[in-house]
């Protein structure tokens, strides 16, 4: 797991005045990257690496280049078939000067191409220098679990793990996207391929970028690997924990009180009876904490448990520098990142079972919702729709109620990419734009939110199976992956995700709905899976989630500095929220009921820190919360 960072040019590179570019570049994202930095610059290439060491810790250093042709990689990830596609390749008389994992992705290029990437099982993002056929390559992992971040201006490629380094490295400059902004405040993250920084885009996952010194660039898409026909599926899982242990340092992992995690934890300790557990006192049930003890207690396996105790005004600026974008359930991740840190450099994860088997109270309700418009007339859906939802606006103190957008789902029924984003909090209209927006944005040409669900709806499908495929691919990859990595790297810490696995996600594709969520309940297929593995006392508890109390979060701790970072001088000063909306969500008391509107106030706080970080360096509007770039 590391860093990687640099730009390919169609006019010849000076080493001299690219070398202080490429450390500039590397030394804003050292954190991905303790042990080591490397830096090659040829006539057309420039690489950077920031290298935290887990295979190979003597022979793994970056760049690499093979000894034998003109070709250098440097790569983030983890290949956890890097052993036996290695075996393959040395059959095919290919010598090896390491043992580690980027250099079979070397081997594996010059034996096929391009096209062997679709034989990597794991989580990457490179780049790829051909210096014999003159032409780039950036590629990123199938299932999007690294970053990789790119610019093309002027005809070269900017490449980087992070959007940050690209700053860095003059690519880009540090400007607003408001369309992006709009859709981060109707999401709570950025979908497709986006950034907040004009002219800075991520690389699709499973996506490969060609670029030749022509300027000219090509698209493939890599294949994931499958799994065998008629593959049992908790076999796979089984086979994807093991996989996901391969290192040459200690792996732990992480345990909440849920099923996911314990799942994991349980299968790494067959590997290893000697594992160790790190648990985070949060989430939605209090009991959390004591509940992932229980289960550490009964699969024998050591936990350790972290209070929920820090600094906010502190980590909350240095967070959204990490994140590079305002996130609402980050502070946590971050939390038991920089505690696990403490003992170990890699650590499991039970993320992605939920949107792999059909986890989250969303599918039960979008279960529900075609139940009921096949039964409803259209004519009196959209009456209960309109009316309703507009006689429960007035009545409500607060915007978009819960109660308000319940009436507007039954009112678009069947729409399913509308009623998906409604009951995601998808608000987008010109009302509510007027209501929440500031001149800034209200001056932009801004894209329908439901238009950008709609344009990446799989069409065809049940609307659970193309809510849970959209997820997969949208906010797994966008919200909860981005959340993972950024929060973990910027401890140094590695974070693996084995239910985020191709082999497995093809197992899986075999069930269909009515097996995964069988009588309508989510998880019900591998909660009775799972109990082939697990104690009946982790089975028995309910679902809770691993995410703070909005409303009681904001009170607690930004209460106080968002006076003044959300200030009506500051308000006006970047012009992209309305102060009358801001002082009224100011008002609101904690409840549940309001959570939405908790949400907004943090995106809107963390986006003026982000403004005075990225745009605008200086003092935090004033605020008790300080700018901290680069800590």
């Amino acid at each position: 797991m590391c860093g990687i960072a640099g730009w390919f040019s169609p006019l010849p590179i000076d080493s001299g005045d690219a070398l202080p570019r490429l450390q500039n570049m590397i030394a804003a994202i050292a954190h991905r990257g303790p042990d080591g930095r490397g830096y090659v610059c040829t006539a057309h290439a420039a690489l950077g690496h920031a290298r935290l060491a887990i295979i190979d810790l003597e022979g793994g250093r970056q760049p690499l280049k093979d000894p034998t042709r003109d070709v250098t990689i440097v790569f983030n990830g983890e290949i956890y078939n890097y052993p036996q596609l290695r075996r393959e390749l040395q059959g095919q008389g290919h010598v090896f000067a390491t043992h580690s994992d980027t250099e079979v992705i070397l081997k594996l290029y010059l034996q096929e191409g391009a096209g062997g990437f679709d034989q990597l099982r794991g989580m990457y993002a490179f780049a790829l220098w051909d210096g014999e056929r003159r032409r780039a390559i950036l590629a990123r992992d199938p299932q999007g679990i690294k970053p990789l971040f790119y610019r093309l201006d002027h005809g070269g490629l900017g490449f980087a793990s992070e959007a940050k380094a690209l700053l860095a490295g003059g690519h880009a400059a540090a400007e607003l996207d408001e369309s992006s902004l709009h859709l981060l405040m109707n999401f709570r993250y950025l979908p497709g391929e986006r950034t907040l920084f004009r002219g800075i885009e991520q690389l699709a996952p499973g996506e490969i970028l060609q670029w030749d010194l022509a300027g000219r660039t090509q698209r493939f898409t890599i294949a994931p690997p499958s799994s065998a026909p008629g593959a049992d599926v908790l076999a796979a899982l089984e086979d994807s924990v093991a996989v996901h242990l391969t290192a040459d340092v200690e792996v732990a992992a992480y345990l909440s009180g849920g099923m996911d995690s314990a799942a994991v934890a349980a299968l790494a300790a067959r590997k290893n009876p000697a594992l160790r557990t790190f648990t985070l006192r949060v989430g939605d049930d209090p009991r959390e904490a004591d509940h992932a003890a229980q289960t550490a207690a009964l699969l024998g396996v050591r936990n350790q448990v972290l209070e929920c105790h820090a600094d906010m005004n502190s980590l909350l600026p240095r967070l959204i520098w990490h994140l590079e974008t305002p996130k609402v359930n980050a502070v946590q991740v971050a939390l038991l990142a920089r505690h696990t840190v403490r003992h170990v450099k890699v650590a499991l994860s039970g993320l992605g079972g939920d949107e792999l088997f059909l986890g989250y109270n969303l599918f039960r309700w979008l279960a529900q919702a075609h139940d009921l418009g096949r039964i409803l007339p259209g004519f009196l859906g959209r009456l209960l729709g309109g009316a309703g939802g507009e006689i429960v606006r007035r009545l409500q103190r607060a915007p978009w109620s819960e109660a308000e957008r319940a009436m507007r789902i039954v009112g678009e029924l069947p729409d399913w990419p509308r009623v998906y984003g409604l009951m995601r909090n998808v608000w987008d209209s010109p009302a509510l734009r007027r209501l929440i927006y500031g001149p800034r944005l209200l001056d932009s040409a801004l894209p329908d939110a439901f238009d950008v669900i709609r344009a990446r709806w799989p069409a065809g499908m049940d609307p659970v199976m193309a809510a849970a495929r959209y997820e997969r691919r949208e906010k797994m990859v966008n919200d909860l992956l981005w959340n993972e990595d950024r929060c973990s790297m910027a401890a140094g810490l590695e974070v693996r995700v084995p239910f985020v696995d191709t082999v497995l996600a093809s197992a899986v594709a075999r069930l269909d709905r009515r097996v995964l969520m069988n009588g309508g309940r989510p998880k019900a297929w591998l909660r009775r899976e799972l109990q082939k593995l697990l104690p009946a006392q982790v089975m028995r508890r309910p679902k809770s989630g691993f995410q703070i109390d909005a409303p009681r979060f904001y009170h607690e701790f930004l209460r106080m500095p968002a006076h003044d970072i959300l200030s009506e001088a500051a308000l006006r000063r970047h012009g992209l929220f309305n102060p009358r909306f801001v002082r009224r969500l100011m008002a609101l008391p904690p409840a549940p009921r309001h959570r939405w509107h908790y949400f907004m106030l943090f995106l809107m706080l963390g986006m003026h820190l982000w403004m005075e970080q990225f745009v605008l360096p200086g003092p935090a509007a004033g605020g008790r919360l300080t700018v901290a770039r680069g800590s």
